[in-house]
């Protein structure tokens, strides 16, 4: 393979979430220069949780950051689903080094943001914050993001990591589709492992769905014992950004353990310790009728936006991240083509994915007990037959990394 990479250029990303700087990263490992421009202020973590699969944890392995990754999460061993009562109706190995060459970690976001950033520090790269992207123009030799502070970057190329309220997406489709609000308000936390005692390694290594009647509720270990959890609120309409930062602790203490008293051990527990809950509205994007135009190009949430139901938002941004770089490293076709190829190759899988999680939201929606029986039900006999074999095509999808690594 040739040493200097086929896109000889400049890439200026939009976006400093974990999209961007994974791509930043690749970008670097395929010799192509890129800078990265974030629309906040730094802060030290973003809140929530995630989980990384095996299929996005094999990207960040070909960054070398497998290790550092496992070592600020939790190895999610197996996946568990029980009813409100406690009672187990499913477990399934959630995939193991063997079979998928990774495992799946569960981690805070801000974790993983420390792991991605601290690299991007050692590779002498940098996000320069409080770049609000406000307008794009380019010609047939370069392009210029301007932002909103009357600063603006050239490139060659600009490629749009900045999620899925991506202003880059408005730019180049300002008639394209929205964010789709699905109607859930989704919820979560942290709590330290000391507040639940009685929880199990086994449990605290697993990926935990409770499904009852009035409502959905999941945990997993994280870091240091600690404990996440995360749950669905049905709303008609999305809360406002003063309603989702400017919320009363106590208020949504209560509202949810309403909805989950005599829920099963640990769920009320972990609810009444929780101190600096994080809430979102939960959105996707079903399907955007091209990502890219002249130089620029979207990954990540700001191209195929997939509801958290999902469990793949994280994975498929690094997804995106690793393949473009390495069609602008391998292709000598031009930007055009590899733009083209990344979303033909792409889109199917993607597309696919935001349809799972917008069947597994309302697999979680609130039912009659008699409709929670049915569930029950179909969960015990459908998920312990399928539900290990249904991870092959999530996990095992290769983008020829193997083959040909950056």
């Amino acid at each position: 393979m040739a040493n200097r990479p086929a896109f000889q250029g400049e890439v200026v990303v939009i976006g400093g979430g974990i999209g961007g700087l994974a791509l930043s990263l690749f970008l670097k490992k395929a010799g192509i220069v890129s800078t990265v421009y974030e629309a906040a202020a730094y802060k030290a973590g973003d809140g929530g949780g995630l989980n990384i699969a095996p299929n996005g944890m094999k990207v960040l392995a070909a960054l070398g950051l497998a290790p550092k990754t496992i070592a600020c999460g939790s190895v999610a061993r197996e996946c568990c689903f029980r009813n409100k009562r406690g009672k187990t109706l499913a477990r399934y190995s959630n995939g193991t080094v063997e079979k998928y060459g990774q495992p799946s970690v569960s981690m805070t976001r801000s974790a993983l943001y420390d792991v991605l950033k601290t690299e991007m520090h050692a590779q002498g790269l940098h996000v320069h914050y409080e770049k609000r992207l406000k307008d794009i123009t380019q010609d047939s030799s370069q392009i210029v993001a301007h932002f909103a502070d009357g600063t603006s970057a050239k490139g060659d190329l600009l490629i749009g990591a900045d999620g899925i309220h991506s202003q880059t997406r408005k730019l180049i489709l300002p008639n394209g589709p929205a964010p789709d609000y699905v109607g859930i308000i989704g919820a979560g936390g942290v709590v330290s492992g000391s507040a639940v005692p009685s929880l199990t390694q086994r449990d605290k290594e697993s990926l935990n769905f409770t499904y009852g009647p009035q409502g959905f509720f999941g945990y997993m270990g994280v870091h240091d014992g600690n404990v996440m959890w995360w749950a669905n609120l049905p709303r008609a309409t999305e809360l406002t950004r003063a309603e989702l930062t400017n919320f009363s602790l106590e208020s949504l203490k209560q509202e949810m353990l309403a909805i989950y008293r005599g829920y099963h051990m640990p769920v009320e527990a972990l609810i009444t310790n929780t101190h600096t809950p994080v809430l979102h509205n939960i959105s996707d994007i079903r399907s955007l009728p091209t990502w890219h135009k002249g130089r620029i190009v979207l990954i990540g949430d700001a191209a195929h936006a997939v509801s958290p139901n999902a469990g793949q938002g994280a994975s498929l941004a690094l997804e995106d991240a690793m393949y473009l770089a390495k069609l602008l490293r391998d292709s000598a076709a031009g930007y055009e083509h590899v733009f083209t190829q990344f979303e033909h190759e792409r889109k199917p899988r993607v597309e696919k994915i935001v349809a799972e999680g917008r069947r597994r939201g309302n697999d979680k929606a609130i039912v009659s007990p008699f409709q929670a029986k049915i569930r029950e039900i179909m969960i015990m006999i459908f998920v312990n037959a399928f539900g290990k074999m249904g991870r092959n095509w999530l996990y095992n999808y290769p983008l020829g990394w193997e083959a040909s690594p950056l």
